[in-house]
């Protein structure tokens, strides 16, 4: 059944995009004991404290044990600020600026690892965008945004960590991508202590990935639309058959309700009248 979307959209569709987009897969290429083992975490978009607090904690020891850098990127002053040794209170939406300013300072530095650089697509063009990225537009002060291009580049392991902040925005697959960029381009990927960091912003949105529950998905992060993928899901679950294109995704879904071309809706866990966009018409469209 591809009939069936998970809190995944509202929480995580954008690093999902992000993620097939920079490697074909959306794969997480960390893990929690990174931040553990790295000289630098940057928090983006990301109240850690509050949102996910035994990982703060864990940060938190880290900091104390080894010293770790820690930067916050958040318009707001939130309590994770409180072990963090640089705040940047950047213009709200604009951080994709500020990594595309961050991928130009590690090309003007000769920071980018040419192994990886030989095997990236569309390098050039990147790069060409993010030279012409103006420092202003992120409304920080030049000492603070100098402060940040100087820790990021001159910490070899780099955990750069996003969430909600980052992916619930009109443009959260472009900011997801510019971060990535950035660990591609430095080989700051895939080895201990370094990588970007998607956390999940509700319990179980990355369980919802993992097995499959979302619209345009198969388990194991597999493809629903690949004929290969749907055979070795089918074969695995003995599944009579298998939906062999995306279903509905969840706006998609409450405006077919609303037209009439669902009948029958289950919602399980989660109260679509106060999380959907445009949540007045999901209600008369469920009514």
């Amino acid at each position: 059944s591809a009939n069936i979307d998970t809190n995944s959209r509202l929480c995580m569709a954008s690093s999902v995009a992000g993620h097939k987009r920079a490697f074909g897969s959306d794969t997480v290429p960390g893990l929690y004991e990174d931040l553990e083992q790295t000289d630098c975490v940057v928090l983006v978009g990301s109240n850690l404290a509050w949102c996910h607090p035994v990982l703060y904690q864990r940060l938190a020891a880290a900091k104390e044990a080894r010293g770790t850098k820690i930067i916050v990127i958040d318009p707001r002053r939130t309590a994770t600020c409180d072990i963090a040794d640089l705040h940047l209170a950047l213009a709200p939406g604009s951080d994709a600026t500020l990594f595309n300013l961050l991928l130009a300072e590690i090309d003007q530095r000769g920071l980018i690892d040419p192994a990886f650089a030989a095997n990236l697509d569309g390098l050039e063009q990147a790069l060409a965008a993010a030279r012409q990225t103006l420092p202003t537009a992120t409304g920080l002060m030049q000492s603070d945004l100098q402060a940040f291009l100087d820790l990021w580049t001159g910490s070899e392991r780099v955990v750069t960590v996003y969430s909600q902040g980052i992916n619930q925005s009109d443009s959260g697959t472009d900011k997801v991508n510019a971060i990535l960029n950035c660990h591609l381009a430095t080989g700051r990927i895939g080895r201990p202590g370094m990588g970007p960091f998607s956390v999940t912003g509700q319990p179980n949105a990355m369980g919802g990935r993992e097995v499959g529950g979302l619209s345009n998905m198969l388990a194991c992060h597999l493809d629903i639309e690949n004929g290969v993928h749907r055979d070795a899901v089918q074969d695995f679950w003995s599944a009579p058959r298998m939906a062999d294109r995306p279903g509905l995704k969840a706006v998609d879904m409450f405006q077919a309700v609303e037209d009439g071309r669902i009948k029958a809706l289950w919602i399980i866990c989660t109260n679509p009248v106060v999380s959907m966009p445009e949540a007045d018409r999901v209600a008369r469209a469920i009514k």
